[in-house]
C-alpha cells in the first residue's frame, strides 16, 4: 500500500513538472522576445529547456531507483514522462532544430542503454517515428482519437528497449500504458486549451480593431496609428498626409433600396479604397472606417506636393464614383462622395490637428455642393 501510495504520488508531482514544462515551452515560443540577441536564439532556448526537463526526469528516475534500493519498476514511470517529454516537443515546434537536438540525444541514450545489441533498429524506428510526429503534427494533434495511439506507437520503441536492456523485468504493463495514455491525454488537453485560448484572444483583438462589415480598421485603430505616424513625422521631419471622405447622400441611399443595399455599398467603397492606397506612389498607406460612411486614409512620409495631393484626391473621388450598383428591384445607381485632404505641419501640437483640419476640408467639400474635394484648403471646381 505505501508503495503504491509513493507511486502515485510521484506520478502526480512529475505530472505538474510536465505540465509546467509544456505551458513554459507554449510561452516561450509565442512571447514577443524584446531583444534582438534573444529573438534569434529562441530556438536554442528552446532545444536548451527541453534537454533540461529531459535530464531532470533521469536523475529524478536514478535518485528514485537509489532510494527505493533499485526496486523493481521504480524508475519506468520516468521514462514516460521523458518519453512525453520528447513528444510534445516535436508535435508543438516544426522547427528542425528540435528533431535534430532530439535525435542526437536519443542516439547517446540506446547508445548507453546495456544489454542491446539491436538498438540500432529500433533507434531507426524511433527516427521515423519523430519525423512523422513533426511533419504531421496538425493532423495527429487535432483529434484524440489519432494523438492518443500514437503516442502509444510512439512510446513502443522506448518502451521495448528499456525492457530488453533490464532482461525482461516485471514492471506492471498495465500501469505502465495506462499512465502513458494519461500523461498524453494531459498534455493534449494542455496544448489544445492554450491554443483555443490564443486563437479566441487573437479573435477578440481583431473584432477589437476591425471593422465587422467593410474588414478595414476601425476608428481605434486609426487613432493609435495617427498617433505612432505624427510620432514619426515629428522625429523625422517628414509630413504624412491625411484624406478623409464622405459618401455623399448615404442616408437616402439606404432609406430607397434598404440598408441591406447600405451594406454593400460600405464594403465596395471600403475594397476599392484598398485597391487604390496599394497602387498609390508612397508605401504603407492604410486605410480606415472611421464613422458610419466616413473612411480615412492615412499616407506616411509624402512628398509635399499640392499638385500630387489633388491627384490623389481625384483618384479616390473617381475610382468611388466609378462603383455601380443594382438594388433588388434592378435599379442602378452611382455614389458621390465629399473629401478633404491636408498634411502634417512641423508647428502641429497635437496629434489631432492635421485629422481636425481635413475634416473641416471635408465639410467645406460638403458646403460647396458635396461630389467634390478640398486640398489643404482650397475647394476645387466640381467635374
Amino acid at each position: 500500500m505505501v508503495a503504491w501510495g509513493l507511486r502515485i504520488t510521484t506520478f502526480l508531482t512529475n505530472l505538474l513538472v510536465l505540465v509546467g514544462f509544456a505551458i513554459l515551452y507554449e510561452w516561450l515560443m509565442q512571447v514577443k522576445l524584446q531583444s534582438k540577441q534573444h529573438r534569434r536564439f529562441r530556438q536554442a532556448y528552446l532545444v536548451t529547456m527541453t534537454i533540461a526537463f529531459l535530464l531532470l526526469f533521469h536523475f529524478a528516475s536514478i535518485f528514485a531507483m537509489a532510494a527505493a534500493h533499485n526496486a523493481i519498476g521504480v524508475g519506468w514511470t520516468y521514462l514516460n514522462f521523458q518519453i512525453a517529454t520528447v513528444m510534445y516537443a516535436l508535435l508543438t515546434d516544426k522547427h528542425r532544430s528540435v528533431l535534430f537536438s532530439m535525435a542526437a540525444v536519443l542516439l547517446v541514450w540506446y547508445w548507453w542503454l546495456p544489454h542491446t545489441a539491436q538498438w540500432p533498429w529500433y533507434y531507426a524506428v524511433t527516427l521515423v517515428l519523430m519525423y512523422l510526429a513533426q511533419r504531421f503534427a496538425t493532423p495527429i494533434g487535432r483529434l484524440k482519437r489519432r494523438y492518443l495511439p500514437f503516442s502509444l506507437v510512439f512510446a513502443a520503441p522506448f518502451i521495448i528497449m528499456n525492457y530488453v536492456s533490464l532482461r525482461g523485468i516485471d514492471v506492471g504493463w498495465v500501469w505502465e500504458i495506462a499512465s502513458c495514455l494519461v500523461i498524453d491525454w494531459l498534455l493534449w488537453q494542455v496544448h489544445y486549451g492554450i491554443k483555443r485560448t490564443r486563437a479566441k484572444t487573437k479573435l477578440l483583438q481583431a473584432e477589437a480593431h476591425i471593422d465587422e462589415l467593410t474588414q478595414l480598421n476601425n476608428f481605434r485603430v486609426f487613432n493609435e496609428d495617427l498617433l505612432t505616424t505624427y510620432h514619426q513625422s515629428q522625429l523625422s521631419g517628414k509630413p504624412f498626409a491625411l484624406f478623409t471622405f464622405d459618401i455623399d447622400h448615404f442616408k437616402s441611399i439606404n432609406d430607397r433600396y434598404g440598408h441591406l443595399m447600405g451594406n454593400q455599398v460600405l464594403e465596395a467603397v471600403a475594397t476599392r479604397m484598398e485597391v487604390v492606397a496599394n497602387h498609390l506612389p508612397f508605401k504603407h498607406a492604410r486605410c480606415y472606417r472611421t464613422g458610419g460612411e466616413e473612411f480615412t486614409m492615412i499616407i506616411p512620409e509624402v512628398v509635399p506636393s499640392f499638385s500630387l495631393a489633388q491627384t490623389i484626391a481625384w483618384r479616390i473621388h473617381d475610382e468611388l464614383g466609378d462603383l455601380q450598383f443594382t438594388s433588388d428591384a434592378g435599379q442602378q445607381f452611382q455614389i458621390s462622395v465629399s473629401l478633404g485632404e491636408d498634411r502634417s505641419h512641423s508647428d502641429d501640437q497635437n496629434y489631432l490637428d492635421v485629422y481636425n483640419r481635413a475634416d473641416q476640408y471635408l465639410y467645406n467639400s460638403k458646403r460647396a455642393g458635396r461630389n467634390t474635394i478640398t486640398i489643404n484648403g482650397q475647394t476645387m471646381p466640381q467635374r
